[in-house]
C-alpha cells in the first residue's frame, strides 16, 4: 500500500474521528493538537520518499 495513503488515513482518524475529543479535553497540555498536527506534517516527507533511492 502507498505510504501516502497511510498519511492521510492516519491525519483523517485523527482529525475527523472521535479521537478529537480525547486530544481536545481541557485538563490535557494545549500545546497537544499542534503536537498531532506536527506528526502529520513531519509524515508527509516520509510518505513521499522513495523505496528505492535511484
Amino acid at each position: 500500500m502507498e505510504r501516502i495513503f497511510l498519511v492521510f488515513g492516519l491525519g483523517g482518524l485523527l482529525l475527523l474521528s472521535p479521537i478529537v475529543g480525547w486530544w481536545l479535553r481541557p485538563d490535557l497540555p494545549w500545546f497537544l493538537p499542534y503536537l498531532v498536527w506536527l506528526l502529520i506534517i513531519a509524515l508527509i516527507p516520509w510518505a513521499h520518499k522513495r523505496i528505492d533511492n535511484r
